[in-house]
């Protein structure tokens, strides 16, 4: 989760679960997008270089650097609370149920 990133707002967050693909989700490029960030994030050394291309390609070499950076931020951002034993917020419990995800017990809340 990006616990970083999130705050309240004034509106409810209402997630739909994934259960098949995830479609164009409405997004201009959104295959595009999704397949450089999973590259990333995954560290999939095979698929990044596609992925790259295929961004460049379609949106333009400044915007797919920034889509890399924004992945790599968070994916580092994770990573780095993870580490250091960082509790997820208790505000995110419930939709980490919701999502299916289960919360480690040194990261509970």
């Amino acid at each position: 989760m990006l616990r970083a990133s999130l705050h309240k707002t004034d509106r409810d967050l209402h997630p739909r679960v994934i259960v098949e693909g995830c479609g164009s989700c409405g997004v201009p490029a959104g295959d595009d997008i999704r397949a450089l960030v999973d590259a990333c994030v995954f560290r999939d050394v095979d698929e990044y270089p596609d992925a790259r291309v295929r961004a460049e390609l379609r949106l333009g070499r400044d915007t797919a650097d920034r889509i890399a950076m924004v992945a790599a931020n968070f994916e580092m951002m994770n990573r780095l609370l993870d580490a250091i034993g960082v509790p997820v917020m208790a505000a995110t419990a419930d939709l980490a149920t919701e999502m299916g995800l289960a919360i480690p017990d040194h990261l509970q809340p």
